[in-house]
């Protein structure tokens, strides 16, 4: 039997499953505390004239930046509690700074921070870092270098080592890549077994020209945000990675959750999994230089369970929503697309990352690769989940590699089907309509959906249980819906006056309520397909949602 067909029947059974039980069929990753906000559209960005989240704090011209010189160097660890302000300019030259011993290092809004050679900042295990900066004032971590003499790797980059769960054989005292972990030293350390684990506050954050090789092993550098273990109460948002020379974000196991995150220009992988890794993210861009890549292949996602592709647990097993993947190629473009590009996405050696909701335009050699035997498998279970997204422009939209037999799938054209069946494929990269995401200047795009675009509406949300609103933080517990699940009748009550709306799961408005004072409203729900249902409440400017089922 067919791959589509077994995946649309497997679909039917677990809804039917859901019904008879008068519950929706979860996995266990997804039922945790409310994190996703709910969006009708596709990708990174709300359609224009929404203004784009990326205003304010990023800078994409960073080379002509000119930052004031150094007047405070670093030149030990830090093992008390400590503050770098905003008055001073510090300088990590060459050398790798700890925060040790429990300290906690806070970092005033507006500081600048810059480096050189293999400067590096390790927030070790048990200590914690709390950069809280502003949308008008971001924390900025960059080389040391004159404005127009920066380039990739001129210092080594951000670190953060906690003790959650990963899946390496070395247990709660691995040790971080790049030569800055040692166990006999009691360096670098990470790992351990709480998932709740906090290493602080990492927020409205630049990173520019980080990324280095700092070991014999091509394969153990220093990322622009190198995550090691780093546990769910972390707070990591609003982060831009610019001109890396490695990795822009990496994750090695752990399960932080991680909002608002800009790679821009790097030079490997954009988005890095490994380890075990089983955080949610949401919101999440990449830009690529088309003359810029690296000899291992760039990808714009590369998610490993561990090096070896084992059935070590806790597996790989993300979710990212809402992410836009601009590739090197794209329809009129006048460079010169460097041969070390490869895919937008490269999953492999038994991950079970899901990606949802999000478009990939613009790869060379495919825009999905599944590589290894267990990572189809992982697709045929449905562990690892495509849905919802758009591929545009990629040179094929779906390939297995040498190494991976067909199990559940029968041959390409019918992997092809089945990823067609669950997202839309479209020629061009400029088909998606994006307002200015294809042009010639690098620092000057605008990735938001047009009104038109097919990215400006039918996000699917049926693997998320709660939303947050627009604003985080804002408890669902405030909509009662009742009976839930429901055949006939379902009641809506929100405290204050609110607009209520019920809307299926791509978006589509099924019932206007209309606005309530605090009062119940009831709406008739019996001649509605069975299936699950967004009621989405907005009060005083906030969104809030909760999710319904009619058997």
């Amino acid at each position: 039997m067919g791959l589509y067909i077994c995946l649309q029947i497997e679909k039917i059974m677990k809804k039917i499953l859901a019904f008879v039980l008068g519950v929706v069929s979860i996995n266990v990753v997804y039922s945790q505390a409310p994190f996703f906000t709910y969006t009708n559209y596709i990708g990174a960005f709300e359609p224009a004239p929404a203004q784009p989240w990326t205003d304010s704090w990023t800078n994409f011209d960073p080379q002509n930046t000119n930052y004031p010189n150094p007047t405070v160097s670093i030149t030990s660890n830090i093992t008390s509690n400590t503050t770098w302000t905003s008055n001073n300019v510090y300088l990590i030259d060459d050398q790798f700074i700890y925060v040790r011993n429990g300290a906690t290092l806070t970092i005033e809004p507006g500081t600048i921070i810059r480096g050189t050679g293999k400067g590096t900042l390790i927030i070790e295990r048990g200590s914690k870092i709390h950069a809280q900066g502003t949308v008008n004032n971001p924390i900025v971590f960059t080389s040391a270098a004159p404005a127009g003499m920066r380039d990739y790797g001129d210092w080594g980059g951000v670190v953060i080592c906690g003790a959650a769960q990963h899946n390496l054989a070395a247990g709660p005292n691995a040790i971080a890549e790049g030569g800055i972990g040692d166990a006999n030293a009691g360096v670098g350390v990470h790992g351990g077994n709480n998932d709740e684990d906090n290493s602080g506050v990492f927020s409205y954050v630049r990173i520019e020209f980080p990324g280095i090789s700092l070991t014999a092993n091509s394969n153990s550098e220093i990322n622009g945000l190198s995550m090691y273990s780093v546990g769910r109460q972390t707070k990591i948002d609003h982060i831009q990675v610019s001109y890396s020379g490695d990795d822009s974000f990496e994750w090695f196991g752990g399960t932080v959750d991680a909002k608002y995150l800009v790679a821009y220009r790097g030079w490997d992988d954009d988005f890095d999994t490994d380890n075990g890794y089983r955080g949610r993210v949401q919101f999440a861009v990449s830009v690529r230089d088309p003359e810029i890549a690296d000899q291992s292949g760039s990808n714009g996602f590369e998610s490993d369970n561990d090096s070896q592709g084992t059935l070590n647990t806790p597996v790989t097993a993300p979710i990212f929503s809402n992410v836009t993947i601009i590739g090197p190629n794209y329809t009129g473009s006048s460079y010169t697309t460097a041969s070390d590009y490869k895919r937008a996405l490269h999953i492999r050696r038994n991950s079970s990352i899901s990606v949802y909701n999000s478009i990939f335009t613009g790869y060379p050699d495919a825009g999905i690769l599944l590589d290894s035997r267990r990572t189809v498998a992982n697709y045929c279970n449905q562990d690892l989940q495509f849905k919802g997204n758009i591929l545009a422009g990629n040179t094929g939209v779906v390939k297995l590699a040498s190494n991976s037999d067909t199990l559940c799938v029968m041959n390409i054209s019918e992997l092809k089907n089945a990823i067609d069946a669950d997202n839309d494929t479209l020629v061009n990269s400029n088909d998606v309509q994006l307002v200015d995401a294809f042009n010639n200047t690098l620092s000057n795009r605008d990735l938001r959906p047009t009104n038109g675009s097919i990215a400006s509406t039918g996000a699917i949300w049926d693997f998320v249980d709660v939303f947050y609103g627009i604003e985080e933080g804002i408890s669902a517990n405030l909509i009662e819906v009742y009976p839930n699940p429901a055949s006939e009748i379902i009641t809506i009550k929100v405290e204050n006056a609110g607009k209520i709306q019920v809307l299926d799961m791509t978006g589509r408005l099924v019932y206007n309520v209309g606005t309530t004072i605090g009062k119940e409203s009831v709406v008739d729900v019996s001649k509605w397909s069975a299936g699950v249902y967004l009621v989405r409440v907005e009060v005083l400017g906030e969104v809030w949602t909760r999710k319904i089922v009619k058997r």
